[in-house]
């Protein structure tokens, strides 16, 4: 388990599903892509924030260019579910997918333990006031090229942002099995969201998905 917050009040540790692993003894400990974000804290930082003036706006785009209402696609489906990968320091990344397409639920995947645990303290702070927030928002201590805990065509809206980047390339491995993940548990006519990506995501899924908009700062696929 990861230390640190384990003295404190527990009720954030509701929002986590599985384990949580101290750096050394994570499964992915050996990533090279790891091994540097652990050895250069900086390149953790996230770029945006808050994501749901950036989500409006994608939906917005997409039915300007292709007349394609995104929010009619993810809604039809029941239960709707969502998918964050590698939130990062935008804690609250999970939360806005989930208000903004008005999602069923939302798994989140981050590698970074301490980044998990603040997710979760900040949605605790939002518990108050929507006490199902722990249902409706799963937080996932692990590497996005492994999401074993979903099942196959079970995401209708999967967001990913700062990713695959060329500050942090991910290897070859990593890489390849991450994006036979994302394609395995996005459902048949399921939205992938892309931003802040140095292309090479887009370019793999170009081949087997149908693009909505590609542009320089965000990209939306349809998996058909």
């Amino acid at each position: 388990m990861v230390g640190g917050a384990e003295g404190q009040d527990q009720g954030w540790r509701e929002f986590i599903a599985g384990d949580l692993y101290p750096d050394t003894a994570a499964p992915w400990a050996t990533d090279p892509a790891f091994a540097l974000v652990l050895r250069f804290p900086g390149l953790r930082d996230s770029v945006g924030g808050r994501v749901a003036a950036a989500l409006r706006q994608t939906i917005g785009l997409v039915r300007a260019v292709r007349g394609v209402e995104l929010l009619a696609v993810v809604q039809a489906n029941r239960p709707a579910l969502g998918l964050c990968l590698g939130f990062g320091m935008n804690v609250l990344e999970p939360y806005d997918l989930l208000q903004t397409f008005r999602l069923d639920q939302v798994h989140a995947y981050e590698w970074i333990g301490e980044q998990v645990i603040e997710a979760a303290q900040a949605l605790q702070a939002l518990r108050a006031a929507e006490p199902l927030l722990p249902t409706q928002i799963r937080l996932h201590h692990g590497t996005i090229s492994d999401l074993r805990a979903l099942a196959d065509g079970s995401i209708h809206v999967a967001y990913v942002a700062n990713v695959f980047t060329a500050e942090v390339p991910m290897g070859a491995e990593t890489f390849t099995a991450a994006v036979g993940e994302i394609l395995r548990v996005l459902a048949k006519g399921g939205i992938l969201i892309s931003r802040g990506s140095a292309g090479t995501l887009e370019a793999a899924l170009r081949r087997v998905v149908q693009p909505l908009l590609e542009t320089a700062l965000v990209s939306v696929f349809q998996k058909i």
